[in-house]
């Protein structure tokens, strides 16, 4: 099977959609770093080119309870209702205006994060070399997504388009380039597609293409039921007993990974709020390396 045009406009096509999570499949995160610089090819889905880059929210908070952090994949992403958003929606709208009041102080920890995967091809990555010359998941927010997107359909795409998902010499990676923004989080505004160039592969295009991970099975999806069971629990504090999630003895050492507690940041303006998760996720992510 070969990158066709058609598979590009499939692509295109589905960003254009609104639409238990295993520490394994986390191994298969690239891990970024402030201060480095790495280079990727995007790697596109040919049996189901409209899944090549997963789109979904999550919502993350510290638990009322136990301190730790908790992650929650939203079923918006499958536009199924979420029991987090009904919650936010009705206390901002019942106190609309009014900023101060202690039940808009209480509901504004809950965060609602919008972020993207992709499949890439590792050409350098100086965090873990050895992901070098494989396939690996790259985790995405606004930043990142809105160069890919206007490579795709935007200002940049008619300088690339199609040729950033294209693995022969006619495709164009993708170099990311993490810095440090005034707040003190990662940013990635100067990433940017390099002109083509061809990739040093030790294995046939083929064998690159079928090592892509299914990226809509990495997190788990839980009911409408149990996600309102962690919010009632770990934010509104009511009485019951019950864990963040269960886990899989893999799974328990990521567990451990998200229960650190992280050290108090002052207050982020809301253009630093999605680099102040991506910076603690990649905390998670880095310290699941060795696991």
């Amino acid at each position: 099977m070969k990158y066709t045009s058609n598979m590009f406009e499939s692509i295109k096509e589905a960003l254009n959609k609104k639409s238990s999570t295993s520490s394994e499949a986390f191994k298969d995160f690239m891990k970024l770093e402030i201060g480095k610089t790495y280079l990727v090819r995007l790697v596109p889905n040919l049996k189901n080119s409209s899944a090549t880059i997963f789109h979904y929210y999550n919502h993350i908070w510290n638990s009322t309870l136990t301190q730790e952090l908790i992650s929650v994949f939203c079923p918006t992403s499958y536009k199924e209702r979420c029991p987090i958003d009904e919650y936010r929606s009705k206390i901002y709208k019942q106190y609309d205006g009014q900023q101060e009041h202690p039940e808009i102080k209480k509901i504004k920890p809950i965060k609602r994060n919008e972020n993207w995967l992709v499949n890439v091809f590792v050409v350098n990555d100086p965090t873990n070399p050895e992901n070098e010359g494989k396939v690996k998941i790259l985790r995405m927010g606004k930043q990142l997504f809105n160069i890919i997107n206007d490579a795709i359909q935007g200002d940049d795409a008619k300088d690339f388009g199609e040729r950033i998902f294209d693995m022969s010499d006619e495709g164009c990676n993708l170099r990311i380039k993490v810095e440090k923004n005034d707040g003190g989080f990662p940013t990635y505004v100067k990433s940017r597609f390099m002109p083509k160039s061809s990739l040093d592969l030790e294995e046939s295009t083929d064998t690159i293409y079928s090592s892509i991970k299914q990226l809509d099975n990495i997190f788990e999806h839980k009911s409408y039921d149990e996600i309102q069971k962690l919010l009632n629990v770990h934010f509104l504090g009511q009485t019951e007993n019950s864990k963040p999630q269960s886990f899989t003895e893999d799974e328990e050492e990521f567990s451990n990974v998200i229960s650190k507690p992280k050290p108090s940041k002052p207050a982020a303006q809301d253009d630093e709020e999605e680099s102040s998760t991506e910076d603690r996720i990649n905390d998670i992510l880095k310290d699941l390396t060795d696991i």
